[in-house]
């Protein structure tokens, strides 16, 4: 595809920078999407409009007929507050942005069939990051500051796409350990923060976006209307651009590996001594981790994608550094799970902390995949599918390990060991924990630190089980078959055969709470 010329490009370049500008004014720090939302999609609307006009382009006339629901569907953000409707107007415009950007490629709505529809909102973004990628290294001329040197371009490029990458996996890991922020901030001499680096990345971001997305659009403005758009399989990722990325990754995450190693796996008295308490380290940056073994994953399959191979498989270079990368991510993953069982270990479990342990163990699985597609150069259709079935299993497995009961059935097994037992938590697990909440009722002298006696609380939780269970159990009403469960069926009956002791312990707990409220009125 044909590039805008230079003087064209830092027009769209000057024009991105302040989408992405007042992306940070209206957006940063503002809580939810109302009025501001509709501001910005007018002012990327204006954007082409005014580019067009600028660069002396000529825009199909049809694509007037987008800006009424367009401004309609981003307007309506700020005029209703209903969830549903909020969410719908977002996708809406998001759509429509895509389809209107899409006509100036030559195809019409008319003209879409249904799968184009897909094609557009998968494959356009696609080709957006292509031409962001084109269009930033002939922002910055590098041919001509280098002498037509191809490596000294590829550097340059691999530094530009560098950098951003390294500041977020910078903010994510500073803000998952204590000791690695400690030691960046001291690097730095600033206290680093999410706010302080994050809100220049995502100025650069959404400027990135938007010089790719107008220069996408301008470009095919160029062109006749018979020329195809090239494809994205045409772009590729140079291996000095990519050695340079996981080279210097490499070498950030290994300085975090190491002090997970001496730190993490040490044991309590080498977290003290640096002022942190055991529990606030391990409880620190579990959920940044895996955001950053998410975003890691995606680097590494897009970059794999794309990356220059030779002679139909990926070169040595190539193999070593992201299987480095793919190793320190592992450790990482490992880092973030042991976190969580030590901070189960002193507060108990909790379905979110059980399925994000679940999700380490399936997204360590993905990256083996991956390394696994990286060195036999097998076809992503292949690994597609095995990710596909992998998630299958992955569900498979948790239905069978029937994770509520299990997670009752630790806490209740850390209760016996002298831990606290939250009868809160309890009565807020679905009728598969149950059969282990009514074990309870067997264990004599069931009292708290405090010696509060919690065989009552447990008997009210049952009762307001059952109450939820069938709503109409004291009536001659019966639960038709068609809403048949078994785990609710076998919770009813358990809780049936321990009725009268449920309901004598639930009303002596109700005798208890009104004795307490009017002792407090008394007193």
């Amino acid at each position: 595809m044909p590039t805008l010329q230079s003087k064209q490009i830092w027009t769209v370049a000057l024009v991105a920078l302040i989408l992405g500008l007042l992306f940070d004014y209206l957006f940063w720090g503002k809580v939810g999407l109302g009025i501001n939302f509709f501001v910005y999609t007018a002012l990327l609307l204006s954007g082409f409009f005014v580019l067009s006009n600028w660069l002396k382009l000529a825009f199909n006339k049809e694509l007037l007929w987008y800006i009424v629901p367009i401004l309609f569907f981003s307007a309506m953000l700020a005029v209703r507050d209903s969830m549903f409707l909020s969410f719908w107007n977002f996708v809406l415009t998001l759509g429509l942005l895509l389809v209107f950007a899409h006509h100036n490629t030559g195809k019409s709505i008319k003209d879409y069939a249904i799968f184009d529809l897909f094609k557009t909102a998968i494959a356009l973004p696609l080709k957006f990051l292509a031409a962001s990628f084109r269009s930033l290294g002939e922002l910055l001329a590098i041919r001509k500051i280098v002498k037509e040197n191809q490596k000294a371009e590829q550097i340059v490029k691999g530094i530009i796409i560098t950098i951003p990458i390294l500041v977020l996996f910078v903010v994510l890991l500073s803000s998952a350990d204590l000791v690695f922020g400690r030691l960046i901030s001291n690097i730095f001499n600033f206290k680093l923060n999410l706010d302080s680096l994050a809100r220049p990345w995502w100025i650069f971001v959404f400027f990135f976006i938007w010089l790719g997305v107008y220069s996408y659009i301008l470009q095919n403005l160029k062109q006749s209307s018979d020329i195809a758009i090239d494809k994205i399989s045409n772009y590729q990722f140079g291996k000095i651009e990519a050695g340079i990325l996981f080279g210097v990754l490499n070498l950030v995450f290994l300085v975090f590996v190491i002090i997970q190693l001496k730190y993490l796996f040490a044991g309590e008295s080498a977290i003290t001594n640096l002022g942190f308490t055991y529990a606030e380290y391990a409880r620190k940056g579990f959920f940044e981790l895996i955001t950053a073994a998410v975003f890691s994953l995606l680097m590494v399959f897009g970059v794999e994608k794309y990356v220059q191979k030779g002679e139909g498989r990926h070169l040595n270079t190539f193999k070593f550094l992201s299987t480095g990368l793919i190793a320190l991510v592992l450790v990482m993953m490992v880092s973030a799970f042991l976190r969580l069982s030590l901070y189960e270990g002193a507060y108990g479990f909790t379905v979110m902390r059980f399925m994000s342990q679940a999700f380490i163990v399936w997204l360590a699985l993905i990256f083996l995949l991956l390394l696994y597609k990286i060195f036999s150069f097998s076809k992503e259709n292949e690994f597609l599918f095995w990710t596909f079935m992998s998630v299958l299993v992955f569900f498979a497995g948790l239905n069978l390990t029937n994770p509520e009961a299990l997670i009752a059935r630790k806490n209740i097994e850390k209760f016996a060991k002298g831990n606290k037992l939250d009868t809160h938590y309890l009565s807020t697990l679905s009728a598969d924990a149950v059969p282990e909440i009514v074990k309870l009722l067997d264990r004599p002298g069931l009292k708290s630190k405090t010696g509060v006696d919690l065989t009552f609380e447990i008997a009210d939780i049952l009762k307001f089980k059952r109450n939820s269970l069938h709503p109409d159990y004291d009536s001659a009403k019966q639960i038709p078959w068609q809403s048949f469960n078994f785990s609710r069926d076998r919770a009813i009956e358990l809780i049936n055969q321990n009725w009268q002791r449920i309901e004598s312990l639930s009303k002596q707990f109700e005798q208890q709470k009104q004795y307490e409220i009017q002792k407090k009125i008394q007193d």
